[in-house]
């Protein structure tokens, strides 16, 4: 069986409307200790590219799992 997939969910809140979803980015560390809340947020900024405000943006994680 394979284990379950996780996946950030990146989304732009800019007060005006709905927070918009960026992209949706998995993870495919290894290392546990190489995970962090710092280290996602600034995969999020690059994704998002430099026009987006790095402090209107959030992310959610998620697992994905894989039905038989």
């Amino acid at each position: 069986m394979r284990p379950n997939m996780v996946v950030y969910e990146f989304y732009l809140n800019d007060g005006r409307e709905e927070p918009n979803l960026i992209g949706i980015l998995p993870e495919r560390r290894k290392s546990l200790m190489r995970i962090t809340a710092e280290s996602i947020m600034k995969w999020g900024e690059l994704a998002a590219g430099s026009y987006v405000d790095p402090k209107k943006i959030y992310f959610i994680k998620r697992e994905l799992h894989k039905e038989l």
